[in-house]
């Protein structure tokens, strides 16, 4: 079925009969969404005014970024009236099997890509509506992210791992509101991690340091547990899932989170042709290092002075010849496995506080079938030049935590009927070994830069003099005249920076109207 048409998918969970089905979904009033990020409660009236631009962080692409901040919150404004008017709880009475009346059970919740809104019928069902939310999720592919979400739960729902059940669901055109494609799940009643054991005052998705060893260990047993079935699970060939449940037509390479948030925060398309597919895992490493290049050849404001700009010249082509050669030798042609860009143990939602046993895994919308690897935390943020104290403190972490999780795995995947080859585990030691899981975390990550904790770790990992071979021949002329290309365009873009900023302070003055700002911006 075109995915142009627009239908809606209904109790997908009645195709896997034989699943479990009492997994629910994360949010609970005052706790994190389902994305597993920070969340905000959304506000029942919205100043409708763009964020003044942001200058901390050289690549976000600002004048872009302003046009998806008043986008989002026009959106925001149609969400807050179908809730007040009751628009929103009479479409979901409409699709309850008895027709049964509902209530909203708390304010719609928020995090990096999705709103969510917990709803309660008159019986005491609840159900969660999550809506991919606009402005942070590119339009184009927001049916695709909600088609592959829901196709990853079902498949997992059929390992037994502990995935909501989706209720409903539909692409854009099937929402009657509007409001674009949407899915309902079941919910889970229990406590995320995220906001349980997260450091808050570092903003981050880190455990916290006083933790207890036992919990920790807790925790990372179950998660193992998860792995485990999900690497039970083989595919043929590298891309999109199979879509069997939406009949989305998804195109061969998968929609990932690197490049969608290339496109979205930078306004870069990196996706290339993807009717195309990809030869074996070396091809797949490659396609996914020259996003980054892509990247950094064609948004106006990726490099920064000219020491910044050569360095990541260098750096970038010297990725592109290692790539290849960190292929894991027996999975250079397959078989390919589900792998969600976004994992770790801030997936989990666990019954209480006081009991980590977990009774949900959450936030599944970048998936794909791609080559196995291990852990991918986010890493990424952190710059061993700029955070010379903080950066080895949380590589500190990363490696004690990562030992507890390679000790349970062993434990676990040893007594896993099936796994006595204990393949995953091997495979793990091997990305550690091979430095290969830095190159991972650098695969699964835009905007990356030769100063973050991962690509410093894949250079000492590789030897600082080999890394120097390898950038040798990239900072002459070609590379010069690079640099002055970059700092050209970098001088335009502040420019437009300077002009956004103008019209910023119209219209919060009352001299433009919304709509006039973002027809602007949209020619600027």
């Amino acid at each position: 079925m075109p995915a142009s048409m627009g239908f809606a998918w209904e109790r997908v969970t009645e195709v896997y009969q034989n699943c479990s089905h009492n997994a629910r979904i994360e949010v609970i009033p005052g706790q994190a969404p389902c994305t597993g990020h920070s969340s905000v409660e959304l506000e029942d009236h919205l100043c409708l005014t763009p964020a003044l631009i942001s200058l901390d962080f050289m690549d976000i692409n600002n004048p872009i970024e302003v046009i998806h901040d008043v986008r989002k919150r026009l959106w925001i404004e149609r969400v807050n009236q179908a809730r007040v008017a009751g628009h929103m709880t009479s479409w979901m009475s409409s699709l309850h099997p008895k027709k049964l009346e509902c209530r909203l059970d708390c304010k719609a919740l928020n995090g990096s890509y999705n709103l969510c809104q917990r709803l309660r019928f008159c019986d005491g069902t609840t159900w969660l509506l999550r809506m991919p939310i606009v402005g942070s999720v590119c339009d184009e592919y927001a049916d695709e992210k909600v088609a592959m979400e829901v196709e990853a739960q079902s498949l997992l729902r059929d390992k037994n791992v502990p995935v909501p059940g989706v209720i409903v669901g539909g692409l854009t055109a099937a929402n009657p509101l509007g409001l674009g494609p949407y899915v309902v799940m079941d919910f889970v009643e229990g406590a995320s991690v995220n906001t349980l054991l997260r450091e808050q005052q570092h903003d981050t998705r880190w455990l916290r340091d006083d933790i207890c060893d036992d919990d920790v260990e807790f925790l990372s047993r179950q998660f193992a547990r998860i792995l485990l079935h999900i690497f039970q699970i083989d595919f043929p060939t590298l891309g999109s899932l199979p879509t069997p449940v939406t009949v989305f037509n998804a195109p061969v390479r998968p929609l990932t989170f690197k490049a969608h948030d290339i496109l979205q925060t930078g306004g870069v398309n990196t996706f290339g042709d993807r009717t195309k597919g990809f030869a074996d895992t070396a091809d797949y490493f490659c396609h996914l290092v020259n996003q980054d290049w892509e990247q950094f050849q064609r948004q106006p404001n990726s490099g920064g002075g000219p020491t910044v700009t050569q360095a990541k010249y260098a750096a970038f082509l010297a990725l592109q010849s290692v790539a290849p050669k960190l292929v894991e030798p027996g999975y250079a042609s397959g078989p390919y496995k589900l792998v969600c860009d976004d994992p770790g143990l801030t997936n989990l939602i666990v019954r209480s506080a006081d009991d980590l046993t977990v009774v949900g895994v959450v936030d599944l919308e970048w998936s794909s079938l791609a080559p196995w690897w291990l852990l991918q935390d986010r890493l990424n943020n952190y710059d061993t030049f700029l955070n010379k104290e903080e950066a080895p403190r949380f590589l500190g972490r990363y490696l004690r935590n990562l030992d507890v999780f390679k000790t349970v795995l062993d434990e676990e995947e040893a007594r896993t009927p099936g796994q006595q080859t204990m393949e995953l585990s091997r495979l793990g030691r091997h990305s550690e070994k091979s430095g290969s899981m830095w190159l991972h975390m650098l695969l699964s990550w835009g905007f990356n830069h030769p100063d973050s904790l991962p690509f410093a770790q894949l250079q000492v990992r590789l030897e600082r003099e080999r890394w120097k071979e390898l950038e040798e021949g990239h900072h002459g002329k070609e590379a010069r005249e690079f640099t002055e290309r970059k700092l050209a365009e970098l001088d335009k873009y502040d420019e437009t920076v300077e002009r956004i900023v103008c019209m910023q302070d119209d219209l919060e003055n009352g001299k433009m109207t919304i709509e006039a700002f973002v027809a602007v911006l949209k020619v600027v």
